[in-house]
């Protein structure tokens, strides 16, 4: 046995394998039990609920909700203070400005530049975690992992949601969104503005009459008005049923539809997934600063992860094998595969199951 292989034997020896505490399919475990599961054993940590092109996560103290994350930019808080009509594009502006020069976070810089009085922005952040936790109830495909992972204390809510109460109003807007969805059958439905008088209207409905032109269909206009998806809907279809809004054309249906993920991947996905938690606490570092470097198996890929990877995987992986530079490996590599390829880089050492090597392993040989 070579030095090399006889260190890394030693450490990989130590190295924890990493495991699922509890995971699976939306279709098997729905929302609305999830959430009670994690009331009900006081559970702390993240609930990681994906789907294709989307992913939130629900963080959770002792059993009850503190905070909840989207990765999809139109839910983020400034978009939802903006579709609330509680600050204008100028003052979101202003504070992002703020932000990025001071490293505060959105909420800090509203109140530096009073624009949101306290109260109001702290039920504001209440009301903005309960609409991301309750939008989960009209996901009806995915995966969920639970993970130990926690915000700092300045991220998450001062009092606690709690997550029984959440349960129950995710399952109404479940059924509201279905009873929206025998007027708006699918997305891309178009709607025009009917020239009747609206009235007094909240700030949202308001919004969304504004972008109304007669030409862009359900999602379009979404994604000028943005805020949460059921939020948009329920407004929307107010507006047509109060006369202000009328359909103008119904489209052919699109799959908007989420692909469902294998659940054979969940263990990819699952460390694939620490990439966000792993930029929000750490400057990413440079490939250039590492692509002279020579990856190198601490742990190779077992036979489970061998059958569950594609032909595709396994040979990327044999090109693993301390001789070839990460330089190299990627100069090889279609560039379309080259995000996926460094996920799966990342996840292994993460894993503890990959090194990098100064020099080729060959080197060591002798010592």
């Amino acid at each position: 046995m070579s030095a090399v292989a006889r260190v890394f034997g030693l450490i990989a020896d130590n190295i924890p394998t990493p495991a699922m505490e509890f995971s699976g399919r939306l279709a098997s475990f729905p929302i609305a039990d999830l959430l009670t599961w994690a009331h009900n054993d006081r559970r702390s940590g993240s609930l990681v609920v994906r789907r294709s092109g989307a992913e939130k996560r629900v963080y959770f103290r002792d059993g009850e909700v503190v905070a909840c994350l989207s990765s999809e930019p139109a839910e983020f808080y400034g978009q939802y203070l903006l579709a609330q009509g509680l600050i204008d594009e100028r003052g979101l502006v202003r504070a992002l400005q703020i932000c990025q020069r001071k490293g505060v976070l959105l909420g800090d810089a509203l109140t530096q530049l009073s624009l949101l009085p306290g109260e109001l922005m702290a039920e504001s952040l209440r009301t903005h975690v309960e609409d991301q936790v309750c939008e989960l109830f009209l996901w009806r495909t995915g995966i969920f992992y639970f993970t130990n992972e926690t915000l700092p204390e300045k991220q998450v809510l001062p009092e606690p949601l709690a997550a029984t109460r959440l349960a129950f109003e995710g399952s109404r807007r479940a059924d509201e969104h279905g009873r929206i969805r025998r007027l708006f059958v699918h997305d891309n439905i178009v709607l025009k503005r009917s020239g009747r008088p609206a009235g007094a209207l909240p700030p949202l409905e308001r919004r969304i009459l504004e972008h109304v032109d007669g030409a862009r269909s359900l999602v379009e206009l979404y994604n000028e008005v943005r805020g949460t998806w059921f939020r948009f809907l329920d407004g929307a279809y107010r507006l047509t049923v109060s006369g202000a809004l009328d359909v103008e054309e119904v489209n052919e249906p699109t799959d908007s539809a989420s692909a469902e993920l294998q659940l054979a991947d969940l263990l990819l996905e699952q460390v694939t997934e620490e990439r966000a938690a792993l930029f929000q606490h750490h400057l990413s570092l440079p490939f250039d600063a590492i692509e002279r470097a020579y990856p190198v198996w601490v742990r190779p890929p077992g036979d489970d992860e061998s059958a569950r990877g594609s032909g595709e995987w396994e040979a990327f992986d044999r090109q693993i094998d301390g001789e070839t530079s990460l330089g190299q490996i990627f100069a090889a590599s279609p560039p379309e595969q080259r995000a996926a390829r460094m996920d799966r880089l990342v996840l292994h050492f993460r894993a503890g199951s990959l090194a990098l090597l100064p020099v080729p392993a060959s080197a060591f040989r002798g010592l």
